[in-house]
C-alpha cells in the first residue's frame, strides 16, 4: 500500500510540476503572438540601457566647472543688483509722483485716529527709518568697493534713498505732533 501511495504521490508531484512549467511558457507564447518581431526588438532596446562609462575628473574638467560656477554666481549677483535698482527706482518714482501730487505736509497714511494708533504708526516709522539707514549704509559700502562703471548708479541709489529717508523722518515728526494733539483732549477732563 505504501508503494501505491508513494507512486500516486510522485505522479501528482510530476503532474503539478509539468502544469507549473507549462503555465509560464503558455503565457509567454500568448504575449508573443500579439507582438511582431520588429516591435519586440524595439522593446528590448529600450529595456537594456547602455552601460555608462565611469567619468574620471581631471584638473582641466574641474577648471571648467569652477569657471562656469563663478560666471553663474556673477550673473545671479548682477541680476539681483539690477532687480534691486529697478525696484528702488520704481519706489522713488512713485514717491516723487505722490509727493508732487499731494500738497499736504503729511500723507494720508500718516494720519492717526487715536493715541494708540499714533504709537503703532510711530513705531512702524521708526523701524522703517532704521531699515532705510541700514540699506543706505550697505549701499555706501558697496559703492566704496564698486568698479567705476557702477559707481554712478550706486550714488544715484544712495541719493534717492536719502531723499526717501528725509521724507520718512518728516512723516515721523508729523505723527509725533498728531500724538501730542490727541493726548491734549484726553488730559483735560
Amino acid at each position: 500500500m505504501k508503494t501505491k501511495n508513494g507512486f500516486l504521490f510522485s505522479l501528482i508531484l510530476v503532474c503539478g510540476a509539468a502544469a507549473g512549467l507549462a503555465t509560464p511558457a503558455s503565457a509567454q507564447s500568448d504575449s508573443q503572438k500579439n507582438v511582431t518581431p520588429a516591435k519586440y526588438r524595439k522593446v528590448n532596446k529600450k529595456q537594456a540601457p547602455a552601460a555608462k562609462t565611469h567619468k574620471v575628473w581631471t584638473d582641466e574638467d574641474l577648471a571648467t566647472v569652477r569657471t562656469s560656477a563663478d560666471s553663474y554666481a556673477e550673473k545671479e549677483t548682477a541680476q539681483a543688483q539690477a532687480a534691486t535698482a529697478a525696484t528702488q527706482q520704481a519706489e522713488a518714482a512713485k514717491q516723487t509722483s505722490a509727493t508732487s501730487a499731494k500738497p499736504s505736509k503729511t500723507p494720508p497714511l500718516a494720519h492717526a485716529n487715536s493715541v494708540d494708533d499714533a504709537d503703532k504708526k510711530i513705531a512702524w516709522e521708526e523701524r522703517d527709518i532704521q531699515a532705510q539707514e541700514e540699506f543706505i549704509d550697505r549701499t555706501q559700502r558697496e559703492l566704496d568697493q564698486a568698479p567705476s562703471d557702477q559707481r554712478e548708479r550706486l550714488q544715484k541709489v544712495i541719493d534717492e534713498n536719502k531723499q526717501i529717508l528725509a521724507e520718512t523722518r518728516k512723516e515721523l515728526a508729523g505723527l509725533q505732533e498728531q500724538r501730542k494733539q490727541l493726548e491734549k483732549p484726553a488730559s483735560r477732563p
